[in-house]
């Protein structure tokens, strides 16, 4: 297991390459200097001179500026008075703190999305599921390849995706569904920063699974249980503590 675990990681890089080249030169670097705060590389009150941080990134001045008024806005990095960026203190337990909003906003819209979310949404999402399961089977009668490992990652990936922001746009409360979603903005750098192990896969699947199957019932208090079970589990199942 130990080398699955170290290629998964392997894997995960490479896909976070390839998110990356998605990502606008500003996104990149914003998310880079995110992944150092949380990873305490940049802890709490150290200031961040953009010509520095530029020629370690190997990126002109502007697009660190614009990275730096990102983290500014989203309160991760304050101007002291003398206009100079320093990350804030605490700021390397964001990911954690994001998460505790999410355990706040996420339950309520799972109950509130198991009354209005379309049959068509639902055949989607089973479909969806179905392909994960469908890989996680295939690992364990045996093919635990590079190929096959990338491939059960990204679908599991976008399953996390689909499912939870499923339940932003159908819980009917728009303050709540935005919110989802700007926690959500975060779940690149969540993803960027710990790997995924067939464990936390597995274990995803299934709470997943148990979080659907309410959304097919309608159960609303089943849907809000498992929602919070599910990311609870998310929390506990993370050796490093500053990344959910």
């Amino acid at each position: 297991m130990t080398n699955d675990v170290s290629l998964l990681s392997d894997l995960s890089e490479q896909n976070v390459r390839e998110d990356d080249e998605s990502l606008s030169l500003v996104d990149e670097v914003y998310q880079k200097l995110l992944l150092r705060i949380i990873r305490c590389e940049l802890p709490g009150g150290t200031e961040l001179k953009s010509t520095q941080l530029a020629r370690e990134l190997s990126v002109s001045r502007t697009p660190v500026v614009q990275a730096l008024a990102r983290l500014q806005a989203d309160g991760i990095v304050i101007q002291q008075k003398n206009h100079r960026a320093v990350v804030r203190e605490g700021a390397e337990n964001w990911l954690v703190e994001i998460h505790e909003l999410r355990l706040l906003l996420e339950p309520s819209a799972a109950a509130m999305a198991a009354q209005r979310i379309t049959e068509a949404e639902l055949s989607r999402l089973e479909n969806q599921a179905a392909e994960v399961k469908a890989c996680q089977q295939q690992y364990e009668t045996g093919d635990r390849s590079s190929e096959h490992l990338q491939k059960w990652s990204t679908g599991s990936r976008s399953f996390d995706y689909a499912l939870h922001l499923a339940i932003a746009e159908y819980c009917g409360n728009l303050p709540i569904s935005e919110a989802i979603h700007k926690c959500w903005s975060y779940k690149r750098v969540s993803y960027s920063a710990a790997e995924e192990t067939p464990e936390i896969m597995t274990r995803g699947l299934y709470d997943h699974t148990v979080l659907l199957d309410s959304l097919k019932n309608r159960d609303s208090e089943t849907a809000s249980v498992a929602m919070e079970m599910h990311l609870r589990n998310a929390s506990r199942m993370r050796p490093d503590r500053l990344i959910v």
